[in-house]
């Protein structure tokens, strides 16, 4: 079987090839002459997983996201390199994930794909066509990102024909949960999110704290969890930006929850080293148990766009902050607000959906309560421009116990995530890889 470590392919020159000078188009550089090194890095096969090839196109563009979705600037070389050594493992796995996936027969529609773009296009408070545009611009085609959605979304086909059949859940774990639920009312539970990095092999297992490291680097920047959760962690919670919903001290591993306590919401944890990986953590939120949140209330919200030049500075800046202002101030219905955008000159109107006030940052969660129906924020500055908000709906908090199917569907997911890795991890260890 050939197989060398991938740090053995990086340090013997995979990183010379794939350098800055080469990630990064030259902006003199004529779109023949790009298209023609395009061809060639298509052309030039980097490695073979059981038969199937990944090119250096592959690679240059998996890093490109990756770096696009950590919001790392001014790459080193060394980040370089880290980001290059977590692409060509995430690429390696995409392809025996697809390959795993094909032996049930798994296709993945074209649609299906779209959908998931989208819900990650809203994840980043984007449209879909903002961030196709968000994606040219860092150098990545949208069609690399729909790849690496195609095998996570095969995969989530794997884990659900596969190992959901495996899982076994009798009627008195389900019950005992409830009934442990109702004794613990108004005591805490916890909203945690997670970032897991599967260590296959012991003797990487240094080149994963290293990785865990570099996340816990970019959260602190304030990179986003959700995405960063989607793009690296190989949990089946990646696919929801690594949300474990709800959480009571009796559902928390015993030796994670001492850590989650004394978090406090919006903090996450340094790597947490376990047999089979490392953890990254993050308490999104805390509530008393079967007890009434106002964070728990439910908006349905609208939203616009007012674009505005790169160039605008100081008091023209601030005079279109004023006219925008104004311009929500006017909003007293959530009638026609295509229209009323288009009136007041905002660039994009839409919906986000129905929210939880605690699915919201947190700057704008004060904002938003405080809003009455069909009123909109002051206008909040963002890369490109001004957005604001309109509240079109409200559901107020209700405290509910949760059903019979909601337990047991928890508990699987549980199972079924630990059965995932297992299975990832004998994939890789009996697939066959030749590094070219």
């Amino acid at each position: 079987m050939k197989c060398r470590s991938i740090t053995k392919i990086i340090k013997s020159g995979l990183i010379s090839i794939i350098g800055v000078f080469l990630l990064y188009t030259p902006p003199a550089m004529t779109q023949q002459t790009y298209n023609t090194q395009e061809l060639r890095d298509v052309q030039k096969i980097i490695a073979v997983v059981d038969d199937k090839p990944i090119s250096l196109y592959d690679l240059k563009q998996r890093v490109l996201l990756f770096i696009f979705s950590s919001g790392a600037k001014n790459i080193t070389p060394r980040e370089e390199r880290y980001f290059t050594q977590q692409a060509l493992q995430s690429l390696i796995d995409d392809k025996l994930k697809i390959q795993n996936a094909k032996k049930y027969k798994t296709v993945i529609s074209k649609k299906e794909q779209e959908q998931s773009f989208a819900s990650y296009a809203r994840q980043m408070r984007l449209t879909p066509k903002q961030l196709t545009q968000r994606l040219n611009q860092a150098g990545v085609h949208k069609e690399s990102m729909l790849k690496q959605i195609e095998a996570s979304l095969s995969w989530q086909q794997v884990i659900g024909g596969l190992l959901r059949p495996q899982v076994s859940i009798s009627d008195e774990e389900i019950y005992s949960i409830l009934d442990r639920m109702k004794a613990n009312k108004g005591q805490e539970e916890y909203h945690v999110r997670e970032i897991f990095l599967l260590v296959s092999d012991n003797g990487k297992r240094e080149e994963n704290k290293n990785a865990a490291w570099k996340i816990v680097k970019e959260l602190k920047k304030r990179a986003s969890f959700q995405v960063m959760a989607r793009q690296f962690s190989q949990s089946t919670t990646s696919a929801v930006g690594g949300d474990l919903g709800w959480l009571m001290e009796s559902q928390i591993d015993p030796k994670l929850f001492p850590i989650i306590r004394k978090l406090k919401p919006g903090q996450i944890t340094d790597p947490i080293k376990t047999d089979d990986g490392y953890y990254i953590l993050q308490l999104e939120d805390k509530r008393k148990i079967l007890t009434a949140s106002i964070n728990d209330t439910r908006v349905d919200l609208q939203h616009m766009l007012f674009k505005v030049s790169a160039k605008a500075q100081g008091d023209e800046l601030a005079a279109l902050k004023k006219k925008i202002t104004l311009a929500a101030a006017g909003i007293t219905t959530c009638k026609n607000l295509a229209e009323q955008g288009k009136e007041i000159g905002a660039n994009e109107t839409g919906s986000l959906g129905n929210l939880a006030i605690s699915d919201l940052p947190k700057n704008l969660r004060k904002p938003i309560l405080a809003l009455a129906i069909g009123h909109a924020t002051a206008p909040i500055k963002e890369k490109g421009g001004y957005r604001i908000f309109i509240v079109c709906g409200r559901q107020a908090p209700a405290v509910r116990l949760p059903t019979y199917d909601n337990v047991e569907e928890k508990l699987a997911q549980q199972r079924i995530g630990l059965l995932a890795r297992r299975h990832l991890r004998d994939l890789r260890r009996d697939a066959i890889i030749d590094y070219k």
